[in-house]
């Protein structure tokens, strides 16, 4: 439960859930370099929302949290979520609300960052929240606690937001978008380690997609000297693998961020598979993708010759050019086809993403989409499913959650149990579902 804890006046806790581990290591590792903080205590608390009583668990931390306030003069609770879990964090806020409305407890600091409170930061902020770190949380978020933690006022942060004394909402002017070569990608000291960050932002301004609207459309590159760096640091306390996190994994390197730049993302693979041997380097696949039209015999050959791939992750979404053009994908069906041939010439898996039920889908479209599944699966590749789900902050967060028609529900039930396509697909949209509801809900004040 605990990290450092060196006994200040002061302490934060981190809401730890399994989808925000990796922005919990990054949190943290920006705190154990920022001096302000070497005394700060750091706590970090379970939430398992999928456990058999999520609502038990949820009271199990509010106790905890009502536990470790008493040792302290002032004290932060840190959320970082997704849109998907917005409502089994609205019902932990509460809770924990409670709990400490019943002991008299005042003196602490509900702070929540991440893509959902970025995209609506007035709705999160009437979830029970006092202050949104909007965007990029790496100066914005130390800021904010030096300014807590020593009685200045908070709310003149560049980049946060919260709600006036009048109730109305106020966002402050953002900071400049940062340079990851400035902060560190994981936490060294307490090996919190997670997929290195190389890349942020993007320019295609898919429209369903946070990144480009809460990141920014200018895609920026962690630099090859911070990768060695750290990557070195990594491996001398034993994380033994590396993976990185990047909306494309084959732009790196590229100043305009559509293209590819074959020197620097091999002079990037090479290093970091010096360090960590081939074995250990894995690029293009889970948890990052790769755009279709970037797939080419020349970055699969750094694949090969760098990574341990067995395969590529490859961001389709749809099998119609109609609903690609008009969801701002900015490639055709066509270049799927022809990455998904090359990556099998490799020998590589090529895991195709789908997402059905896109707002504006029409009949026709499902079809597309069905008459392109059926021509991968006949290649060779796999399928990776998923439902449309509106994301704060994008052009479709107010749009219906997507569904699966009866017909297609069938051919991808008839895929999986022939081990050709997986993903959370019913999941996905059970979740979709609830969540919009929920906001519903929320908006309309019950």
């Amino acid at each position: 439960m605990l990290g450092r804890c060196l006994m200040s006046d002061h302490a934060i806790i981190f809401v730890e859930c399994d989808y925000n581990r990796y922005s919990l290591a990054v949190l943290t590792g920006i705190l154990e370099e920022d001096e302000r903080f070497e005394n700060l205590d750091l706590h970090f608390l379970k939430f398992r929302k999928r456990m058999r009583s999520a609502h038990s668990n949820a009271l199990h931390v509010a106790e905890q949290v009502a536990e470790l306030v008493r040792r302290y003069h002032k004290l932060v609770l840190a959320f970082s979520f997704h849109t998907a879990n917005v409502m089994a964090i609205g019902e932990l806020i509460r809770d924990i609300r409670h709990k400490l409305a019943a002991h008299h407890i005042e003196h602490v600091l509900f702070v929540a960052g991440g893509p959902h409170p970025s995209g609506d930061p007035e709705g999160t902020l009437r979830l029970g929240i006092d202050v949104i770190v909007i965007g990029e949380g790496e100066a914005t978020f130390p800021c904010l606690l030096d300014a807590y933690f020593h009685d200045k006022d908070y709310r003149l942060v560049e980049g946060v937001g919260f709600l006036r004394d009048d109730g109305h909402f106020q966002a402050n002017v953002r900071p400049s978008p940062v340079d990851l070569s400035d902060f560190p990608p994981f936490a060294l000291w307490h090996k919190r380690f997670c997929p290195m960050e190389i890349s942020r932002g993007c320019p295609w301004g898919c429209y369903y997609c946070q990144t480009p609207f809460l990141m920014g459309a200018c895609m920026r590159h962690r630099s090859l000297e911070s990768i060695i760096t750290y990557a070195e640091r990594a491996k001398r306390l034993r994380c033994n693998l590396l993976r990185f996190i990047t909306p494309n994994a084959f732009a790196y390197g590229a100043a305009d961020g559509r293209s590819v730049n074959l020197e620097a993302l091999e002079a990037m693979l090479k290093a970091v598979s010096g360090i960590y041997g081939k074995e250990q380097v894995y690029l293009g696949s889970f948890p990052s993708e790769v755009r279709p039209e970037h797939i080419s015999a020349e970055t699969i050959a750094l694949i090969k010759a760098y990574c341990a791939n067995d395969n590529l992750v490859i961001g389709a979404q749809s099998g119609s050019d109609r609903l690609l053009e008009a969801i701002h994908r900015g490639h055709g069906v066509a270049e799927i086809l022809r990455a998904t041939e090359l990556t099998l010439n490799a020998g590589l898996i090529p895991n195709v993403d789908l997402i059905f039920g896109l707002p504006g889908e029409i009949q026709q479209d499902r079809e597309a989409t069905l008459q392109l599944i059926t021509r991968l699966i006949a290649m060779g590749a796999r399928i990776h499913s998923h439902v449309f789900m509106p994301l704060a902050g994008t052009p479709f967060f107010k749009s219906r959650p997507g569904s699966v028609d009866a017909h297609t529900r069938y051919i991808i039930e008839q895929l999986r149990g022939k081990q050709l396509e997986h993903g959370n697909w019913k999941q996905h949209e059970r979740i979709a579902r609830e969540t919009a509801d929920f906001l519903t809900l929320q908006k309309a004040g019950y």
